[in-house]
C-alpha cells in the first residue's frame, strides 16, 4: 500500500478563482481525489475540507486587482498590446506574460509541481497558456475545461469585445494541437467549440451530489421561491422582482446572492417598494451546503436574461442544485435549460422574460401540477449529479494517464 501511495500520479488543477467558492472547481478535487494526489492552485484560502488532507497541495495566489485599480500606463500598454496582436499573435503573448500575477502563478505551479505530475487541468481560457507551459515543461497532458463560450465571455461590454475575443480565439487555436482532451458545461456550446475550433469537449454538467430528501409534502397554500447565485447586474435580477407584483399573493421569494453589494442593496430597495414584505435576502452558504439550505423551498427561479450568448445557452450550477433539493423550477425560454425541464417534466418555461409573461406561467401552477413537478425533479436528480457527470471526468483521466 505505501508503495502504491507513493506512485500515485498527480493532476494539477488551475484556476484563477476563489477556489473555496467554485462549485466546478471543488466537484474535480472530490472526484479526483480518491485516483490522484493533486496540486491545486488559486485565490483565497484552501477549503476547509481539504486543507489538511495530504493528497491535496495547495498553491495560493494573489488575486489581480481590479481593472480600475491598475495605471493609467499599464491599462495603454495592454491595450495597446491587445490590439496589436491583430497583426501578429506574438504580441497577445507578450500582454499575457507581462501579467505579473501570472508570471508568480506560473513560478508558483513550477515550485509545486511533483515529478509525478502526469495532467494539468486549466480551468477556463485565461489559463490555458500558463497550464500548457508548465505541461510542456513538466512532460505532462493538458485538459483544458472551458466553463462557457469564452470568445463571447463578457459581449455585453464594449471595450471587451473591442479587445478581448480575437485574442481568445488565436489561444484557443493556437494550443489545440497541444491539449490532449477538454471539457465544457454544455451541448450547446460544445457544439459551437467543434464548429469553430479544433476541439472535440465532452460535457460535464455543473450538478451537485445526490443528496437525501425529506418526504415530499404539499406544502400548503404557500409557494417558496428561491434564487441564488451571483448579483451581476447584466443578469437582471430585479426582473425576478417584478415577476412578484405579478403574482398571486400566494408566492414569495428568498434571494441568496454573492458579489456586488451595490447591486443587491438596490435589489433590496426595489423589494420594499414594489413588493414589500414578500423578499427575504439571505447571507450565502458555502457551495457544499446550497441543496441542503434550499431545500425548504418549494420552487427555483432560474431566469437568467439572456444579455450574452452564455447567459441564452446556459445550463448554470443553480438549475441542479434546485433539482437535486428536490424544487420544481421555472426557467425562461432559454434553449438549453428549457429543453431539459421539457424532458424531465419537473418544471414551467416561460414564454419571454417578461415579468408579466413568468407570472402567468407561475399563476398557473396550483398545488397538484407543484408536487408532480417537484416528484419529477427528485427523479432528474438521480441521473444529473455529480457522481455521474463527475465519473466522465475520471473516466477521460484515466484514460489519459492511467489509474
Amino acid at each position: 500500500m505505501l508503495v502504491e501511495e507513493l506512485m500515485r500520479k498527480t493532476v494539477a488543477i488551475l484556476s484563477f478563482s476563489p477556489i473555496a467558492r467554485d462549485a466546478r472547481v471543488l466537484r474535480q478535487i472530490e472526484h479526483l481525489v480518491p485516483h490522484y494526489d493533486l496540486m491545486v492552485l488559486g485565490f483565497g484560502p484552501p477549503h476547509s475540507r481539504w486543507q489538511d488532507d495530504p493528497r491535496v497541495k495547495w498553491v495560493t495566489v494573489p488575486q489581480p486587482p481590479p481593472t480600475h485599480f491598475r495605471t493609467p500606463v499599464r491599462l495603454v500598454v495592454s491595450g495597446a498590446l491587445m490590439l496589436l496582436g491583430r497583426l501578429h499573435p506574438s504580441f497577445w503573448d507578450i500582454w499575457y506574460w507581462r501579467s505579473h500575477a501570472n508570471q508568480f502563478a506560473y513560478q508558483s505551479a513550477l515550485a509545486g509541481a511533483s515529478a509525478q505530475l502526469a495532467a494539468v487541468h486549466a480551468n477556463d481560457w485565461y489559463m490555458l497558456p500558463l497550464a500548457a507551459r508548465l505541461a510542456q515543461f513538466c512532460g505532462a497532458r493538458l485538459v483544458l475545461d472551458l466553463h462557457e463560450y469564452a470568445p463571447l465571455e463578457w459581449e455585453e461590454q464594449l471595450l471587451w469585445r473591442i479587445t478581448y475575443p480575437a485574442a481568445i480565439r488565436s489561444f484557443l487555436m493556437r494550443f489545440a494541437p497541444q491539449m490532449d482532451a477538454s471539457v465544457t458545461v454544455g451541448y450547446a456550446i460544445a457544439d459551437r467549440y467543434r464548429a469553430e475550433f479544433p476541439l472535440d469537449p465532452i460535457v460535464v454538467l455543473n450538478a451537485p451530489d445526490a443528496t437525501e430528501l425529506p418526504r415530499l409534502t404539499e406544502g400548503g397554500d404557500r409557494v417558496r421561491m428561491i434564487h441564488h447565485g451571483g448579483a451581476i447586474r447584466s443578469r437582471r435580477l430585479e426582473l425576478m422582482i417584478e415577476t412578484l407584483a405579478h403574482c398571486d399573493a400566494r408566492f414569495t421569494l428568498d434571494f441568496m446572492l454573492v458579489g456586488d453589494a451595490a447591486y443587491i442593496a438596490a435589489l433590496q430597495n426595489l423589494a420594499a417598494a414594489r413588493v414589500p414584505g414578500r423578499v427575504t435576502f439571505h447571507a450565502p452558504v458555502p457551495p457544499e451546503q446550497i441543496v441542503e439550505r434550499i431545500a425548504q423551498y418549494q420552487l427555483g427561479l432560474c431566469l437568467i436574461y439572456p444579455t450574452s450568448y452564455n447567459y441564452l445557452m446556459s445550463l448554470p450550477n443553480k438549475l441542479f442544485d434546485f433539482l437535486g433539493a428536490g424544487l420544481a423550477v421555472c426557467v425562461g425560454p432559454s434553449p438549453e435549460m428549457g429543453r431539459l425541464v421539457r424532458e424531465h417534466g419537473c418544471g414551467v418555461v416561460t414564454s419571454s422574460f417578461a415579468p408579466e409573461d413568468v407570472a402567468v406561467a407561475l399563476n398557473q401552477i396550483d398545488s397538484q401540477s407543484l408536487v408532480a413537478m417537484r416528484r419529477a425533479a427528485r427523479r432528474a436528480s438521480e441521473t444529473l449529479n455529480a457522481a455521474n457527470e463527475m465519473a466522465k471526468l475520471t473516466a477521460l483521466y484515466e484514460r489519459l494517464i492511467g489509474a
